[in-house]
């Protein structure tokens, strides 16, 4: 290192500081990067010994990363995404987190797989990379004299985990740490963690359902048969939720069984009492949400009450009318059932005036309840969407309206709370829209029954309507909507089509981002408001992880405090 200020009368270069022998080998690039958190700077060298180092402003190293394949040509950093990005003579670059000197690649691939497949084809080998901060570009040379670019692109994926098997389902808990869980064609249930090194790589344990038979405490003898007998059914994991004031998952399954899914109390026991002290070292942390994350996960009962496949669940929270957190589950079976959750037991199953537990003409494809109208809705195969209103007794969930307007199946239902709406999704290739007036419902007749009542059409409903149409070349193709979620900060829409996903506003259905980095179709989507991130999971057996939509103040053309 040289020291750049000097007399006027002295031209001369003065050496600051030198360390010989920093490689095994010839020293090949140099890079400088600044360091944002501690307002530091750092230096990068790679070398003919295949190893890229990093080292302090004065010289000391701080991580050394080896395994690379071949001498290293380029270094490149880029300050948008905190990525160092290395040549070491092959066709794809290698990806690295210089805080903690982890290789990321494999967690950031999907943005590389069209240069890697142009790469593949045609033989190149990369050689030198240079970032330009003006355009948000990286430039690389190739052995072939031709040049390739990298345009940065705030709507792709953060991070992209790999799954072994096609997830199906997906759930999260927001209290510390915040753990995803996605559920697979198999029935495994993932449970993946953030690591402290960075935001790119995540941690993953797997628990299946065949290997936890043995030890369920079951609510009813009868599921043992569905689990072990002859005939066996997929357990394909349809949806989940976290119930966070139990600190219980739920997992709605393909073979009619709903599984609760728990921290092992009974292991965090035997572990405070084999604690030097007893628990007197538990005791200071009881409430520390940290603590329970230790005893391993487990599954704790099997609710088994449907006949068909679960399509979907939507817990009530505990409230003033309720004792503890009870829970909705429908089924391809038409049924409706509520569960209480903290016990584990069936409450009820919803039957008509005439006895009959099908609750809709068709298969039952959704639900999701509304905490501030204490009402729930639920999807169908019929073309409608039924709305009824909540209580703890399934002989008072009172039909208040059907909302038609489809032309094919409804596949997706949610309640958007901050625009106090209804938001429906279709195989017709419509997203929809239903807003409720200044007044409330009109009243219904009693005595009218609910096949009666489904036909009417109320006027106290607005409905918008928003077509999809995907273009690919010069045709037009419309896709079914394959996942739908809202954004609980600022309602906005957030839509699965096929292997893209789009973002909508919640009051006027403005497309405000585009997100692209799934090769198969998105089966499932998620707002983690703690992080501002949008998870996702689809066919390809992957999860992405994307930034959250942020309305921007017109004003002075910021994102607008959230």
């Amino acid at each position: 290192m040289y020291e750049t200020s000097s007399y006027p009368s002295d031209h001369t270069l003065h050496v600051i500081s030198a360390f010989r022998q920093a490689h095994a080998a010839a020293i090949t690039c140099l890079t400088i990067i600044r360091d944002s958190e501690s307002n530091t700077w750092q230096i990068l060298s790679g070398s003919f010994d295949r190893s890229v180092k990093i080292w302090t402003q004065d010289i000391q190293l701080i991580h050394k990363i080896e395994g690379l394949s071949g001498t290293i040509t380029s270094l490149c950093y880029i300050p948008l995404t905190k990525v160092l990005w290395v040549l070491s003579g092959q066709q794809e670059v290698s990806m690295f987190d210089p805080k903690s000197g982890e290789n990321i690649t494999e967690y950031v691939s999907a943005q590389n797989s069209k240069s890697s497949e142009c790469c593949n084809n045609n033989k190149y080998q990369l050689l030198l990379l240079q970032y330009v901060p003006e355009l948000q570009e990286v430039f690389c040379t190739t052995n072939r004299r031709t040049v390739m670019a990298w345009r940065y692109n705030s709507f792709a994926p953060i991070s992209t985990l790999q799954c072994k098997h096609i997830p199906e389902g997906l759930a999260y808990t927001g209290k510390s740490p915040i753990l995803i869980f996605t559920g697979d064609c198999e029935g495994r249930i993932t449970k993946w963690e953030q690591l402290q090194l960075n935001n790119f790589m995540y941690s993953s344990d797997s628990f299946n359902l065949q290997d936890t038979t043995r030890t369920l405490q079951y609510s009813n003898h009868d599921v043992i048969s569905s689990l072990n007998g002859p005939e066996k059914k997929s357990r394909s994991i349809n949806k989940m939720f976290y119930v966070e004031d139990l600190d219980i998952l739920v997992a709605a399954a393909d073979d009619s069984n709903i599984y609760i899914w728990g921290f092992d109390e009974q292991a965090m026991n035997e572990l405070r009492d084999s604690a030097p002290g007893g628990g007197d070292l538990f005791q200071t942390i009881e409430d520390d949400a940290v603590t329970n994350r230790v005893a391993g996960f487990t599954c704790k009962c099997v609710l088994n009450k449907h006949s068909q496949s679960v399509t979907g669940v939507a817990v009530v929270p505990q409230e003033s009318y309720l004792s503890s957190s009870h829970m909705i589950s429908c089924g391809a079976d038409r049924r409706l059932c509520l569960w209480n959750l903290q016990l584990g037991t069936l409450v009820g199953i919803y039957t008509d005036s005439t006895g009959s537990e099908a609750a809709s003409e068709e298969v039952i494809t959704d639900v999701a309840f509304s905490k501030s109208r204490r009402e729930f809705a639920y999807s169908s195969a019929d073309k409608l969407i039924y709305i009824r209103k909540f209580s703890n007794c399934v002989k008072s969930w009172k039909l208040l309206h059907v909302l038609q307007g489809h032309d094919s199946e409804v596949s997706h239902v949610a309640w958007n709370e901050v625009c106090s709406m209804w938001v429906s999704g279709s195989d017709d290739c419509t997203l929809r829209t239903w807003a409720v007036n200044k007044h409330d419902y009109l009243d219904v007749d009693i005595s009218v029954s609910d096949t009666q009542l489904r036909f009417k059409i109320h006027l106290n409903f607005s409905l918008r309507e928003y077509a999809i149409v995907i273009l690919n070349n010069v045709n037009k193709f419309q896709c079914p909507i394959t996942a739908l979620t809202c954004d609980v900060v600022n309602g906005a829409i957030i839509v699965g089509l096929q292997d893209v996903i789009r973002v909508y506003e919640g009051e006027t259905l403005k497309q405000v981002q585009t997100h692209t980095g799934h090769r198969d179709s998105v089966r499932g989507l998620m707002h983690v408001p703690e992080r501002s991130q949008y998870i996702s999971i689809a066919w390809d057996s992957s999860i992405c992880i994307w930034n959250a939509y942020k309305p921007y103040n017109r004003q002075n053309n910021s994102p607008a405090p959230i």
